[in-house]
């Protein structure tokens, strides 16, 4: 006697079930195959990719630096040039603010001395000094001998030497018999 299956299970219910597995099997294999892909990507964005932006971050970096670079040269250049001009400047000018040496000498004058010529010769030596020659008249010596104290006790003017100092004969235009005034005529040179 030969056993026979018998299936009591409708086909329609054993297809749905077969059909159900399969697709339930592919399914998963489409899930695994997607994270897989999924983790590649990811990794190539993380770990690769991020390698060649730090790369490209970097060039551009260097690009940034050697225009910055450029920018200081000719920035220094600029300054050199000025720095040769300021040094052409101070030859000249020998950095003397006479400005400042004229105000100091009218402070000191006294009213019965006065100056008939101021000469500044700018110095050749190395500390830029320049000569100050004063020339001019008082009404007496002791007129004339403060004015000199003055002088030498002010810190601006070095090395005050009368050079002469004599008697002289002046007409006054102001008065009407035009008698002539004894005044003492003086030079005195000094470093400024």
């Amino acid at each position: 006697m030969a056993l026979r299956e018998i299936n009591l299970i409708t086909s329609e219910i054993l297809y749905r079930q077969h059909l159900l597995r399969h697709i339930c099997f592919w399914a998963g294999c489409l899930v695994i195959s997607l994270s897989l892909i999924l983790g590649i990507y990811l990794y190539q964005t993380h770990a690769v990719l991020d390698k060649k932006r730090t790369l490209t971050k970097l060039q551009r970096q260097y690009r940034r630096l050697g225009a910055k670079i450029e920018e200081i040269k000719q920035i220094q250049q600029e300054l050199s040039r000025l720095n040769e001009q300021q040094a052409v400047l101070n030859k000249i000018t020998r950095n003397q603010p006479y400005s400042q040496v004229f105000l100091r000498l009218a402070q000191i004058m006294n009213e019965r001395t006065w100056l008939t010529q101021l000469a500044i010769e700018g110095g050749t030596d190395a500390g830029g000094t320049a000569n100050l020659k004063l020339t001019g008249f008082s009404h007496s010596n002791k007129e004339l001998g403060d004015f000199v104290n003055r002088l030498s006790n002010e810190p601006a003017f070095k090395a005050v030497v009368l050079r002469y100092a004599k008697e002289a004969r002046e007409v006054h235009s102001g008065e009407r018999t035009r008698s002539p005034l004894s005044l003492i005529q003086f030079q005195i040179d000094c470093h400024v």
